[in-house]
Protein backbone atom coordinates (compact mmCIF):
# COMPACT_ATOMS: atom_id res chain seq x y z
CA UNK A 1 0.00 0.00 0.00
CA UNK A 2 1.62 3.42 -0.76
CA UNK A 3 2.96 5.24 2.22
CA UNK A 4 0.25 8.27 1.64
CA UNK A 5 -2.77 6.44 1.63
CA UNK A 6 -1.52 4.52 4.61
CA UNK A 7 -0.99 7.87 6.36
CA UNK A 8 -4.62 9.38 4.88
CA UNK A 9 -5.94 6.13 6.66
CA UNK A 10 -4.41 7.14 9.94
CA UNK A 11 -5.25 10.65 9.33
CA UNK A 12 -9.00 10.33 8.91
CA UNK A 13 -9.91 9.34 12.13
CA UNK A 14 -7.77 12.36 13.88
CA UNK A 15 -9.83 14.50 12.17
CA UNK A 16 -12.82 13.23 13.41
CA UNK A 17 -11.26 13.78 16.60
CA UNK A 18 -11.17 17.28 15.63
CA UNK A 19 -14.94 17.11 14.70
CA UNK A 20 -15.68 15.76 18.40
CA UNK A 21 -13.86 18.42 20.05
CA UNK A 22 -15.52 21.67 18.23
CA UNK A 23 -19.41 19.93 18.51
CA UNK A 24 -18.56 17.92 21.61
CA UNK A 25 -21.57 19.37 23.18
CA UNK A 26 -23.69 18.03 20.69
CA UNK A 27 -22.75 14.60 19.62
CA UNK A 28 -24.51 12.22 20.64
CA UNK A 29 -23.24 9.86 22.74
CA UNK A 30 -23.69 6.80 20.26
CA UNK A 31 -22.25 8.57 17.58
CA UNK A 32 -19.21 9.58 20.25
CA UNK A 33 -18.65 5.87 20.73
CA UNK A 34 -18.44 4.76 16.77
CA UNK A 35 -15.66 8.18 17.24
CA UNK A 36 -14.07 6.54 19.51
CA UNK A 37 -14.11 3.39 18.05
CA UNK A 38 -12.97 5.07 14.26
CA UNK A 39 -10.05 6.49 16.71
CA UNK A 40 -8.79 3.22 18.20
CA UNK A 41 -8.89 0.44 15.51
CA UNK A 42 -6.55 2.18 13.17
CA UNK A 43 -4.04 1.77 16.44
CA UNK A 44 -5.35 -1.98 16.98
CA UNK A 45 -4.42 -2.74 13.56
CA UNK A 46 -0.72 -1.93 13.49
CA UNK A 47 -0.24 -1.66 17.16
CA UNK A 48 3.38 -2.52 18.54
CA UNK A 49 4.18 -4.06 21.70
CA UNK A 50 3.47 -1.27 24.44
CA UNK A 51 4.90 -0.62 27.75
CA UNK A 52 2.54 -2.60 30.44
CA UNK A 53 2.48 0.39 32.33
CA UNK A 54 0.03 2.03 29.99
CA UNK A 55 -0.44 4.23 26.71
CA UNK A 56 2.22 6.60 27.72
CA UNK A 57 5.41 4.73 26.03
CA UNK A 58 5.86 6.03 22.39
CA UNK A 59 5.97 3.44 19.23
CA UNK A 60 9.81 4.17 18.42
CA UNK A 61 10.13 5.81 15.09
CA UNK A 62 6.21 6.21 14.42
CA UNK A 63 4.74 9.57 14.72
CA UNK A 64 1.31 8.86 13.74
CA UNK A 65 1.28 5.86 16.33
CA UNK A 66 2.70 8.58 19.15
CA UNK A 67 -0.08 11.22 17.92
CA UNK A 68 -2.98 8.63 18.12
CA UNK A 69 -1.34 7.84 21.78
CA UNK A 70 -1.21 10.98 23.35
CA UNK A 71 -4.38 11.82 21.77
CA UNK A 72 -6.22 8.61 23.79
CA UNK A 73 -4.14 9.66 26.93
CA UNK A 74 -5.15 12.74 27.05
CA UNK A 75 -9.14 12.25 26.09
CA UNK A 76 -11.62 13.35 28.97
CA UNK A 77 -13.24 10.18 28.85
CA UNK A 78 -11.63 7.28 30.43
CA UNK A 79 -11.27 4.10 27.57
CA UNK A 80 -9.65 0.64 29.26
CA UNK A 81 -9.25 -1.96 27.22
CA UNK A 82 -9.83 -5.57 29.25
CA UNK A 83 -8.43 -9.13 28.24
CA UNK A 84 -10.55 -11.86 28.27
CA UNK A 85 -10.14 -12.63 31.97
CA UNK A 86 -11.13 -9.04 32.61
CA UNK A 87 -7.86 -7.82 33.83
CA UNK A 88 -7.19 -4.36 32.65
CA UNK A 89 -4.34 -4.00 30.02
CA UNK A 90 -3.86 -0.44 29.10
CA UNK A 91 -5.67 2.68 30.72
CA UNK A 92 -5.73 6.46 29.57
CA UNK A 93 -4.95 9.16 32.22
CA UNK A 94 -8.86 9.79 32.79
CA UNK A 95 -9.55 6.08 33.46
CA UNK A 96 -6.42 6.57 36.17
CA UNK A 97 -7.75 9.32 37.60
CA UNK A 98 -11.57 7.65 38.19
CA UNK A 99 -10.21 4.30 39.77
CA UNK A 100 -6.36 4.87 40.37
CA UNK A 101 -2.85 4.99 38.89
CA UNK A 102 -2.50 1.06 39.70
CA UNK A 103 -5.03 -0.71 37.65
CA UNK A 104 -2.89 -1.64 34.73
CA UNK A 105 -3.10 -5.31 35.39
CA UNK A 106 -5.57 -5.29 38.19
CA UNK A 107 -9.05 -7.08 37.06
CA UNK A 108 -11.75 -4.74 36.43
CA UNK A 109 -13.55 -6.36 39.68
CA UNK A 110 -11.10 -4.06 41.87
CA UNK A 111 -12.35 -1.05 40.80
CA UNK A 112 -15.63 -1.25 39.60
CA UNK A 113 -18.24 -2.44 41.93
CA UNK A 114 -21.63 -1.59 40.24
CA UNK A 115 -22.77 -5.58 39.80
CA UNK A 116 -25.46 -4.72 36.58
CA UNK A 117 -22.04 -3.04 35.05
CA UNK A 118 -20.04 -5.69 35.67
CA UNK A 119 -22.11 -8.80 34.57
CA UNK A 120 -22.86 -6.70 31.37
CA UNK A 121 -18.98 -7.33 30.41
CA UNK A 122 -18.80 -10.74 31.65
CA UNK A 123 -21.76 -11.17 29.28
CA UNK A 124 -20.00 -9.33 26.75
CA UNK A 125 -17.09 -11.50 27.14
CA UNK A 126 -18.86 -14.85 26.72
CA UNK A 127 -21.20 -13.63 23.71
CA UNK A 128 -18.66 -11.58 21.85
CA UNK A 129 -21.73 -8.96 21.47
CA UNK A 130 -21.17 -5.54 22.34
CA UNK A 131 -23.24 -3.93 25.02
CA UNK A 132 -24.36 -0.75 26.50
CA UNK A 133 -25.44 -0.11 30.78
CA UNK A 134 -26.02 2.33 33.12
CA UNK A 135 -24.39 2.26 36.30
CA UNK A 136 -23.73 4.98 39.26
CA UNK A 137 -20.66 5.68 41.37
CA UNK A 138 -19.25 7.62 43.80
CA UNK A 139 -20.25 9.20 47.55
CA UNK A 140 -22.04 10.95 48.83
CA UNK A 141 -23.06 12.40 46.17
CA UNK A 142 -23.53 9.68 43.15
CA UNK A 143 -23.09 10.13 39.74
CA UNK A 144 -24.68 8.79 36.59
CA UNK A 145 -22.01 6.87 33.77
CA UNK A 146 -22.74 5.15 30.74
CA UNK A 147 -20.18 2.25 30.08
CA UNK A 148 -20.41 1.24 26.17
CA UNK A 149 -18.55 -2.16 25.60
CA UNK A 150 -16.82 -2.94 22.46
CA UNK A 151 -15.75 -6.56 21.80
CA UNK A 152 -13.05 -7.38 19.56
CA UNK A 153 -12.21 -10.51 18.15
CA UNK A 154 -9.02 -12.28 17.65
CA UNK A 155 -5.86 -9.55 18.66
CA UNK A 156 -4.05 -11.13 15.72
CA UNK A 157 -6.44 -9.87 13.68
CA UNK A 158 -5.31 -6.17 15.33
CA UNK A 159 -1.90 -6.67 15.77
CA UNK A 160 1.19 -7.99 18.21
CA UNK A 161 -0.10 -8.31 21.65
CA UNK A 162 2.93 -10.09 22.77
CA UNK A 163 3.74 -7.58 25.40
CA UNK A 164 0.60 -7.71 26.58
CA UNK A 165 -0.12 -11.31 27.10
CA UNK A 166 -2.76 -11.82 25.03
CA UNK A 167 -3.60 -15.29 23.37
CA UNK A 168 -4.18 -14.54 19.67
CA UNK A 169 -7.13 -16.47 19.38
CA UNK A 170 -8.86 -14.52 22.72
CA UNK A 171 -11.26 -11.36 22.91
CA UNK A 172 -10.58 -8.29 23.74
CA UNK A 173 -12.42 -5.73 25.56
CA UNK A 174 -12.86 -1.99 25.39
CA UNK A 175 -14.24 0.09 27.62
CA UNK A 176 -15.54 3.71 27.14
CA UNK A 177 -16.95 5.65 29.66
CA UNK A 178 -19.22 8.74 29.80
CA UNK A 179 -20.65 10.97 32.72
CA UNK A 180 -23.91 11.41 31.57
CA UNK A 181 -24.95 12.88 35.54
CA UNK A 182 -25.84 16.42 34.50
CA UNK A 183 -28.08 14.37 31.27
CA UNK A 184 -29.81 12.46 34.30
CA UNK A 185 -30.30 15.88 36.22
CA UNK A 186 -31.81 17.46 33.20
CA UNK A 187 -34.36 15.19 32.98
CA UNK A 188 -35.24 14.79 36.40
CA UNK A 189 -35.26 17.99 36.33
CA UNK A 190 -37.89 18.67 33.46
CA UNK A 191 -40.00 16.13 34.52
CA UNK A 192 -40.22 18.02 38.25
CA UNK A 193 -40.79 21.20 36.46
CA UNK A 194 -44.11 19.51 34.82
CA UNK A 195 -45.23 18.32 37.78
CA UNK A 196 -44.84 21.64 39.90
CA UNK A 197 -46.42 23.64 37.17
CA UNK A 198 -49.54 21.35 37.10
CA UNK A 199 -49.58 21.50 40.46
CA UNK A 200 -49.18 25.12 40.78
CA UNK A 201 -52.05 25.60 37.85
CA UNK A 202 -54.68 22.47 39.21
CA UNK A 203 -54.57 23.69 42.57
CA UNK A 204 -56.32 27.28 42.31
CA UNK A 205 -58.02 25.44 39.19
CA UNK A 206 -60.02 23.15 41.60
CA UNK A 207 -60.83 25.84 43.97
CA UNK A 208 -62.36 28.28 41.21
CA UNK A 209 -63.95 25.67 40.39
CA UNK A 210 -65.72 24.23 43.50
CA UNK A 211 -66.61 27.98 44.15
CA UNK A 212 -68.24 28.34 41.00
CA UNK A 213 -70.25 24.87 41.70
CA UNK A 214 -71.29 25.94 45.16
CA UNK A 215 -72.42 29.89 44.03
CA UNK A 216 -74.75 27.65 41.67
CA UNK A 217 -75.96 25.84 44.28
CA UNK A 218 -76.00 25.96 47.48
CA UNK A 219 -74.76 30.01 48.12
CA UNK A 220 -77.39 30.89 44.73
CA UNK A 221 -79.27 33.63 47.13
CA UNK A 222 -76.31 34.24 49.56
CA UNK A 223 -75.06 37.93 49.38
CA UNK A 224 -72.15 37.53 51.93
CA UNK A 225 -70.96 33.90 50.70
CA UNK A 226 -71.06 35.75 46.66
CA UNK A 227 -68.78 38.02 47.94
CA UNK A 228 -66.77 36.38 50.14
CA UNK A 229 -66.57 33.63 47.22
CA UNK A 230 -65.73 36.19 44.30
CA UNK A 231 -63.14 37.62 45.93
CA UNK A 232 -60.96 34.19 47.24
CA UNK A 233 -61.70 33.55 43.29
CA UNK A 234 -59.95 36.54 42.09
CA UNK A 235 -57.09 35.68 44.71
CA UNK A 236 -56.65 32.61 43.05
CA UNK A 237 -57.23 33.81 39.50
CA UNK A 238 -54.56 36.13 40.48
CA UNK A 239 -52.27 33.87 41.04
CA UNK A 240 -52.36 31.75 38.08
CA UNK A 241 -51.89 34.80 36.34
CA UNK A 242 -48.54 35.55 38.42
CA UNK A 243 -47.38 31.97 37.65
CA UNK A 244 -48.03 32.10 33.85
CA UNK A 245 -46.21 36.10 33.76
CA UNK A 246 -43.07 34.24 35.49
CA UNK A 247 -43.17 31.07 33.33
CA UNK A 248 -42.98 33.61 30.23
CA UNK A 249 -40.59 35.93 31.50
CA UNK A 250 -38.18 32.41 32.34
CA UNK A 251 -38.85 30.82 29.02
CA UNK A 252 -37.99 34.48 27.54
CA UNK A 253 -34.72 34.25 29.61
CA UNK A 254 -33.67 31.20 28.86
CA UNK A 255 -33.65 31.82 25.04
CA UNK A 256 -31.59 34.69 25.40
CA UNK A 257 -29.41 33.14 27.88
CA UNK A 258 -26.37 32.91 25.63
CA UNK A 259 -26.57 36.71 23.73
CA UNK A 260 -24.60 38.98 26.14
CA UNK A 261 -26.55 42.41 26.88
CA UNK A 262 -24.66 45.76 25.81
CA UNK A 263 -26.55 48.77 27.03
CA UNK A 264 -25.22 51.15 28.83
CA UNK A 265 -27.21 51.25 31.62
CA UNK A 266 -27.45 52.99 35.20
CA UNK A 267 -27.29 50.05 38.33
CA UNK A 268 -27.57 53.15 40.42
CA UNK A 269 -30.65 54.83 39.07
CA UNK A 270 -32.26 51.29 38.43
CA UNK A 271 -32.14 50.38 42.28
CA UNK A 272 -33.29 54.01 43.14
CA UNK A 273 -36.50 53.58 40.39
CA UNK A 274 -37.27 49.93 42.03
CA UNK A 275 -37.29 51.65 45.62
CA UNK A 276 -39.40 54.32 44.60
CA UNK A 277 -41.93 51.60 42.95
CA UNK A 278 -41.61 49.89 46.22
CA UNK A 279 -42.98 52.43 47.94
CA UNK A 280 -46.44 51.44 48.48
CA UNK A 281 -45.85 47.97 49.71
CA UNK A 282 -42.79 49.42 52.43
CA UNK A 283 -45.37 51.34 54.01
CA UNK A 284 -48.04 48.70 54.41
CA UNK A 285 -45.60 47.09 56.47
CA UNK A 286 -43.96 50.19 57.90
CA UNK A 287 -40.44 49.24 56.61
CA UNK A 288 -37.83 51.82 55.16
CA UNK A 289 -34.75 51.19 52.44
CA UNK A 290 -31.72 52.53 52.86
CA UNK A 291 -29.61 52.74 49.75
CA UNK A 292 -25.88 53.09 50.15
CA UNK A 293 -23.41 53.43 47.45
CA UNK A 294 -19.86 54.71 46.53
CA UNK A 295 -20.95 55.50 43.20
CA UNK A 296 -22.56 58.25 41.22
CA UNK A 297 -24.04 56.49 38.47
CA UNK A 298 -22.60 52.98 38.59
CA UNK A 299 -23.07 52.58 34.97
CA UNK A 300 -22.40 48.94 33.67
CA UNK A 301 -23.22 47.00 30.16
CA UNK A 302 -26.37 44.96 31.10
CA UNK A 303 -30.41 44.61 30.22
CA UNK A 304 -32.47 47.37 31.86
CA UNK A 305 -35.76 45.75 32.38
CA UNK A 306 -34.04 42.13 33.40
CA UNK A 307 -32.03 43.95 36.13
CA UNK A 308 -35.14 45.93 37.36
CA UNK A 309 -36.91 42.52 37.56
CA UNK A 310 -34.05 41.19 38.87
CA UNK A 311 -34.15 43.95 42.40
CA UNK A 312 -37.71 44.12 42.00
CA UNK A 313 -37.80 40.10 43.29
CA UNK A 314 -34.98 40.54 45.79
CA UNK A 315 -36.48 43.47 47.57
CA UNK A 316 -39.93 41.74 47.04
CA UNK A 317 -38.72 38.67 49.66
CA UNK A 318 -36.98 41.41 51.39
CA UNK A 319 -40.81 43.18 52.32
CA UNK A 320 -42.34 39.62 52.40
CA UNK A 321 -40.00 37.67 54.98
CA UNK A 322 -38.89 41.02 56.45
CA UNK A 323 -40.18 41.60 59.92
CA UNK A 324 -42.37 44.69 60.07
CA UNK A 325 -40.96 47.99 61.23
CA UNK A 326 -37.46 47.08 60.43
CA UNK A 327 -35.32 48.43 57.84
CA UNK A 328 -33.85 47.09 54.27
CA UNK A 329 -30.13 48.07 53.45
CA UNK A 330 -29.03 48.09 49.82
CA UNK A 331 -25.21 48.72 49.77
CA UNK A 332 -23.90 48.67 46.27
CA UNK A 333 -19.53 48.76 45.91
CA UNK A 334 -16.80 48.05 43.98
CA UNK A 335 -15.63 44.42 44.47
CA UNK A 336 -12.48 42.65 43.13
CA UNK A 337 -12.56 38.98 42.38
CA UNK A 338 -8.31 38.53 42.61
CA UNK A 339 -8.73 34.63 41.98
CA UNK A 340 -10.48 36.02 38.84
CA UNK A 341 -8.34 39.53 38.92
CA UNK A 342 -11.74 40.93 37.66
CA UNK A 343 -14.07 44.19 38.96
CA UNK A 344 -17.40 43.47 40.11
CA UNK A 345 -20.24 45.88 41.26
CA UNK A 346 -21.52 44.46 44.31
CA UNK A 347 -24.76 44.69 45.67
CA UNK A 348 -25.97 43.58 48.81
CA UNK A 349 -29.82 43.28 50.29
CA UNK A 350 -30.39 42.56 53.85
CA UNK A 351 -33.07 42.21 55.86
CA UNK A 352 -34.40 41.56 59.36
CA UNK A 353 -36.41 38.86 59.99
CA UNK A 354 -36.87 35.08 60.75
CA UNK A 355 -33.82 33.77 58.36
CA UNK A 356 -33.16 30.76 56.63
CA UNK A 357 -31.49 27.48 57.86
CA UNK A 358 -28.44 26.36 56.61
CA UNK A 359 -29.63 23.15 54.61
CA UNK A 360 -31.92 25.36 52.12
CA UNK A 361 -29.42 28.08 51.01
CA UNK A 362 -27.83 26.12 48.38
CA UNK A 363 -31.51 25.06 46.90
CA UNK A 364 -32.89 28.74 46.85
CA UNK A 365 -32.93 29.34 43.45
CA UNK A 366 -34.31 26.11 42.61
CA UNK A 367 -37.44 25.94 40.70
CA UNK A 368 -40.74 25.86 42.58
CA UNK A 369 -37.98 25.36 45.76
CA UNK A 370 -39.75 26.77 48.70
CA UNK A 371 -38.46 27.12 52.23
CA UNK A 372 -42.58 27.14 54.25
CA UNK A 373 -44.82 26.36 51.48
CA UNK A 374 -47.61 27.58 52.97
CA UNK A 375 -46.14 30.86 53.86
CA UNK A 376 -44.81 31.36 50.69
CA UNK A 377 -48.20 30.85 48.61
CA UNK A 378 -49.70 32.55 51.38
CA UNK A 379 -47.57 35.71 50.33
CA UNK A 380 -48.46 35.44 46.75
CA UNK A 381 -45.10 33.37 45.86
CA UNK A 382 -44.81 31.48 43.02
CA UNK A 383 -41.77 29.83 43.54
CA UNK A 384 -40.06 31.38 40.20
CA UNK A 385 -38.89 34.64 42.00
CA UNK A 386 -35.51 33.29 42.70
CA UNK A 387 -34.99 31.52 39.73
CA UNK A 388 -35.57 34.22 37.28
CA UNK A 389 -33.13 36.07 38.97
CA UNK A 390 -30.47 33.89 38.80
CA UNK A 391 -30.47 33.30 35.11
CA UNK A 392 -30.63 37.00 34.51
CA UNK A 393 -27.62 37.40 36.60
CA UNK A 394 -25.90 34.28 34.67
CA UNK A 395 -26.91 36.13 31.27
CA UNK A 396 -25.09 38.92 32.82
CA UNK A 397 -21.88 36.87 33.93
CA UNK A 398 -22.82 37.89 37.13
CA UNK A 399 -22.96 35.67 40.18
CA UNK A 400 -25.45 35.10 43.45
CA UNK A 401 -24.93 33.98 46.86
CA UNK A 402 -27.32 34.40 50.02
CA UNK A 403 -25.64 34.57 53.92
CA UNK A 404 -28.58 33.86 56.42
CA UNK A 405 -28.28 33.82 60.09
CA UNK A 406 -32.17 31.89 61.83
CA UNK A 407 -34.26 34.90 63.89
CA UNK A 408 -31.77 37.54 62.68
CA UNK A 409 -31.43 38.13 59.03
CA UNK A 410 -31.09 37.32 55.37
CA UNK A 411 -29.02 38.67 52.48
CA UNK A 412 -28.34 38.43 48.74
CA UNK A 413 -25.73 39.64 47.06
CA UNK A 414 -25.45 39.89 43.44
CA UNK A 415 -22.06 40.16 41.90
CA UNK A 416 -21.99 42.27 38.37
CA UNK A 417 -19.17 42.66 36.05
CA UNK A 418 -17.87 46.16 35.87
CA UNK A 419 -17.23 48.30 32.17
CA UNK A 420 -13.61 47.37 31.22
Amino acid sequence: MPQKFTKLIYLFPFFLLLAYFAYGKTISISTAGLLALALILPLLITLRPLHRSGLRTPLAGDDTHSLFINIMENLNDPFLLLNQKEVILLANKSAKSMFGNNIVNQNISDYLYDVEALLAINKAVESGKSDTVEFMSGSPLPRSYLLRIYVLEKTSNYGNYEDLNIPQDERTIFLTIYDITSIREAERMRVDFVANVSHELRTPLASILGFIETLQGAAKNDTVAIERFLKIMQDEASRMTRLIEDLLSLSQIERNAHIPPDHNISLKKIIENVIETMDMRLLDKSMTVKFTTEFETGNINGDRDQLTQVFQNLLDNGIKYGEEGTNITIEMNRYLERTEDKEYMEIKITNRGAGIAPEHIERLTERFYRVDTARSRSLGGTGLGLAIVKHIIQRHEGKLSFQSEVDNFTSATVFLPMKT
